[in-house]
């Protein structure tokens, strides 16, 4: 006798682990070829990813505006689309992604008139990656290189106002993670190193809040190896429009007591 095979319905159960494994499985399918959007969205459209950009839908712009540079490399629009995806990785803060973008732009469309303001916001990625003045300076000082080749190149663009304020913030940056180094080493009485790194910021940053902290410091230094024409002039770099008014008044202070003849009696 031959036994027939029925089959068995699925139970609720059965059922709902299949419907879990079906919507796993296209997550998964998701995760490794892109996003849904930019699995589904078929021909790129450069004018839907620009919309999506103006009313900051910054997700949707990304994979529309990826999704036209990829297909479309070398049209009039390509430099467009690589700037607006610059800017909506920038303002969903993928820094690094959005820096490649600038960086593709500046390099293959050197013609684009989105030229000075691609220069601007790679600047600004390195500028916003920077760290704090204790730590790792490379992306400020990076920031501070593109900085000034946009004011080299534009220095009457909209920006360069604010490229200004910015560079000068970050070169206070450095001027103070060298003040620091130079204070801990004359802490332990280290005097070579820490004239080395004070000296720096007086010679290199003169213009920071920081050059008269230094000068004050260094002219110590000085007066403890005996070395009052050293500090003397050191103490009179103590720029007198940046300096505080405590480090003004040290500075006088000890000029006198080391009898600077330039003083006004």
């Amino acid at each position: 006798m031959i036994r027939r095979t029925v089959p068995r319905r699925w139970s609720s159960k059965a059922k709902t682990w299949c419907a879990a494994g079906l919507a796993l499985a296209a997550a998964l399918t998701a995760g490794c070829g892109g996003s849904l959007k930019e699995q589904q969205s078929g021909v790129a459209d450069f004018e839907r990813g620009k919309a999506e950009f103006d009313r900051s839908d910054w997700y949707n712009a990304i994979a529309d505006l990826k999704s036209y540079v990829e297909q479309y490399p070398g049209t009039e629009k390509t430099d467009d689309a690589l700037y607006y995806l610059g800017e909506s990785y920038f303002r969903n803060k993928d820094f690094a992604l959005a820096s490649g973008q600038f960086d593709r732009l500046i390099r293959d469309f050197p013609q684009s008139p989105f030229q000075p303001d691609a220069l601007f916001e790679l600047a600004r990625c390195d500028d916003v990656s920077s760290r704090p003045s204790l730590l790792d300076q490379t992306e400020t000082l990076r920031a501070i290189d593109r900085y000034r080749q946009f004011l080299d190149t534009y220095p009457e663009h909209a920006k360069a106002s604010e490229a200004r304020t910015r560079l000068g913030t970050l070169r206070d940056r450095l001027a103070e993670k060298r003040f620091r180094n130079g204070r801990l080493y004359a802490k332990l009485h280290h005097y070579a190193a820490a004239t080395f790194y004070l000296e720096g910021v007086l010679n290199e940053y003169g213009e920071s809040r920081w050059a008269g902290d230094a000068a004050l410091i260094l002219a110590e230094i000085f007066i403890k190896q005996g070395k009052r024409e050293d500090a003397i002039a050191t103490l009179r770099r103590i720029p007198q429009d940046l300096a505080t008014a405590e480090v003004r008044r040290k500075g006088q202070e000890r000029l006198r007591s080391l009898g600077d003849p330039g003083l006004t009696p």
